[in-house]
C-alpha cells in the first residue's frame, strides 16, 4: 500500500458516523484554542484539512485518552508491516516550513529548529521556492511525506513568523505549538481586515484588541 493509503485508511476509522460526538467536541477543542471553522471563512478547507490532521495525530480521544494515531497503532487488526508504518508516523514534526527547493524531491526548512528535510511524493504544482506553510511531516518508509494538510502563509507576514521564530529560539523554547496557533489565527484575522497593515493587526492581537 502506498502512503496516501495508509493516511486515508487511518481518516476512515476515525472520521466517521461512529465519531461524530467525539469530533463535534473536537471542534469545540481546536476553535478555543484560536482556530476557526465557520464555512463563511477565507481558506475553509484549508482549515477543515488542518483542523482533522490535528484530531488524527495530537488530540487524545476523550475515553482512552490517547490519539486516534496511537490508538490506530495498537489495533489488533494490523500485520507487522502495517504497525511499524504507523509507529513511525508517531515520530512526526509538525511545524512550519519554507520550501527552499521544489523539485522530485522537495526541501523544507523548519523555521523553528532550522532543521532541513527532504520531502518525498509532493505534487509539483503544490509548492513553490519561497512559501510559507504549517505543515506535519511524517517518516514513511525512510522518507518524509506531508500528511495532506497545510496552512500557507502569505508572503505579508513572513517576516513576522521568521522574527517570532528567531526570539523563540533565542529563549530556548521547546514548545512552539502556541506560536503556530497564533500564526493560524493571525492569518485568519487579516484576511477579515486585509485593508489593514497586517504588523498593525498583529500589534492589535499582542494587546488583546484584536480577537
Amino acid at each position: 500500500m502506498e502512503f496516501q493509503g495508509y493516511i486515508e485508511r487511518l481518516k476512515a476509522v476515525f472520521i466517521c458516523e461512529k465519531y461524530d460526538a467525539e469530533i463535534k467536541k473536537a471542534k469545540q477543542e481546536f476553535i478555543a484554542h484560536g482556530g476557526e471553522l465557520g464555512n463563511e471563512i477565507d481558506g475553509y478547507e484549508e482549515a477543515l484539512d488542518i483542523f482533522f490532521d490535528w484530531y488524527l495525530f495530537e488530540r487524545p480521544q476523550l475515553r482512552e485518552g490517547l490519539t486516534p494515531l496511537i490508538l490506530f497503532s495498537r489495533s489488533n487488526d494490523l500485520s507487522d508491516e502495517d504497525r511499524k508504518i504507523y509507529s513511525d508516523f508517531l515520530a512526526y514534526t509538525h511545524s512550519i516550513f519554507i520550501i527552499r527547493k521544489s523539485a522530485s524531491n522537495v526541501k523544507v526548512m523548519d523555521i523553528f529548529s532550522k532543521k532541513k528535510y527532504l520531502v518525498a511524493g509532493v505534487p509539483a504544482a503544490l509548492l513553490e521556492k519561497g512559501d510559507m506553510a504549517e505543515a506535519r511531516l511524517l517518516l514513511f518508509r525512510g522518507e518524509y511525506r506531508f500528511s495532506g494538510a497545510f496552512c500557507f502563509y502569505p508572503e505579508s507576514i513572513h517576516s513576522i513568523i521568521k522574527t517570532e521564530a528567531a526570539q523563540a529560539r533565542k529563549t530556548g523554547a521547546e514548545n512552539f505549538l502556541p506560536l503556530i496557533r497564533k500564526f493560524r489565527r493571525l492569518k485568519t484575522v487579516w484576511s477579515r481586515c486585509s485593508r489593514m497593515d497586517v504588523k498593525k493587526i498583529y500589534t492589535l492581537m499582542e494587546e488583546g484588541r484584536l480577537a
